[in-house]
């Protein structure tokens, strides 16, 4: 969990959906597991690296609609300032989204909220 939420936004994805499984694993959660691992030992040379020529904020959201088997939309959203990634977020909507639209009215509002943090 401290590699999703303070070094990989890549794996929170994976990371919150194994989460759900802490309680009760199986089998093919552990396998699962070892797979995050194992990509990052893989990742474990790379860094971020942050240029200079363009220092504005640009921002990307986006959500799901009910993908998951809890019928919950997850939502997503990434900072980046000179290219690299300095906020992001990956999470289950707490709402019950009826539609897409839905969906991407709850991301965005996160996304804003933080937007409106970080200036």
């Amino acid at each position: 969990m401290y590699a999703a939420t303070e070094m990989w936004p890549d794996i929170e994805f994976a990371v919150l959906a194994l989460a759900q499984f802490s309680q009760d694993p199986a089998r093919t959660h552990w396998e699962a597991t070892k797979c995050i691992i194992r990509y990052l030992k893989g990742m474990r040379d790379l860094e971020l690296t942050y240029g200079s020529s363009n220092t504005r904020i640009v921002r990307y959201t986006d959500a799901d609609h009910a993908s998951q088997y809890h019928r919950h939309s997850i939502s997503g959203y990434t900072f980046l300032v000179n290219g690299g990634t300095v906020s992001w977020s990956s999470k289950k909507q707490s709402v019950m989204a009826l539609s897409t639209t839905e969906a991407e009215y709850v991301a965005a509002t996160h996304t804003m909220k933080e937007a409106l943090w970080l200036q």
